[in-house]
């Protein structure tokens, strides 16, 4: 499979959501609103969503359900937190530019963080909760719930170390990615449900995911980093742009005692490297051609 851009300069996209061929929604979760993408063009900001929309799912009425975390992500450009958050909740979202709120009353401790978001063959709309993942160090045990579409919500499950990605497989069974430990967890849409693992990543970390018609399963995994360096030394003739003006390099791994002080003066976050699961860090030099 060889993956093809299609949309660029969006603001942390997130949730896509397929409408038919040649078209789909995305979120975009600092940008607080839904884009499309039809036929080759980007619709961008078709409703706006305030807070922060994260995941997102197509219902039957045609309508967008959109997991809302309120206002948060975290990512290499760090953490950003919107300057008017809403408290988490459920959206309904049309291409109109309609937006209302399903559910706002969410169960457990604030802050709710809804990320994912999916139906079940019951009709009912199935979301994670990650919790107050913008402290990482002091992440608490995040939640799996439910919802009608008149806002009736249900607590199903505490899964801890961020819940994030859902859907029900072709066994009707509901599935959960468990980012911090690289493991999908399995269980029935029953509250208090005894919870499986299903499978373990063997790199990255598993973020959304979906189930084709056979059955198999395919995970987005964050492992960007590693990607990134590997095509930097594939390809060591690189450009950069430096205040204005674009310059030919050359990416140099750096490694040794060159490797070990670089690390020590551009250190990471706590939390950032708890999100990515504490991985290796690679640099390059980028030297003049």
């Amino acid at each position: 499979m060889t993956p093809t851009i299609v949309a660029e300069g969006l603001d942390f996209p997130e949730g896509p959501v397929w409408l038919g061929p040649k078209r789909v929604a995305v979120t975009e979760i600092r940008g607080q609103c839904i884009s499309l993408w039809e036929n080759g063009t980007l619709k961008r900001r078709l409703a706006v969503t305030g807070g922060g929309a994260n995941g997102a799912t197509l219902g039957a009425d045609g309508a967008l359900y959109v997991a809302n975390n309120g206002g948060v992500s975290l990512g290499h450009e760090g953490k950003w937190m919107a300057p008017q958050p809403l408290t988490g909740r459920i959206q309904r979202v049309t291409l109109d530019g309609k937006v209302t709120d399903v559910a706002t009353k969410l169960p457990g401790d604030p802050p709710n963080r809804p990320n994912d978001i999916c139906f079940g063959p019951d009709g009912l709309l199935y979301y994670t909760d990650p919790h107050n993942w913008e402290e990482l160090p002091e992440v608490k045990p995040g939640r799996v719930a439910r919802t009608t579409l008149d806002g009736k919500i249900e607590l199903l499950a505490t899964v801890p170390l961020f819940p994030n990605g859902i859907a029900f497989g072709v066994d009707d069974r509901l599935y959960v990615a468990q980012s911090m430990t690289q493991k999908i967890l399995v269980m029935d849409s029953v509250p208090e449900p005894t919870i499986k693992e299903f499978a373990t990543l063997p790199t990255g970390y598993p973020d959304g995911f979906c189930f084709d018609r056979d059955g198999r399963l395919y995970v987005a995994a964050n492992h960007w980093p590693r990607a990134w360096y590997r095509r930097a030394l594939e390809n060591p003739a690189v450009q950069v742009t430096v205040d204005g003006e674009r310059r030919d390099v050359r990416a140099v791994p750096v490694t040794g005692e060159e490797h070990d002080r670089v690390n020590a003066d551009n250190r990471l976050g706590v939390g950032f490297r708890i999100l990515t699961g504490f991985p290796p860090r690679y640099f390059v030099r980028l030297d003049p051609r």
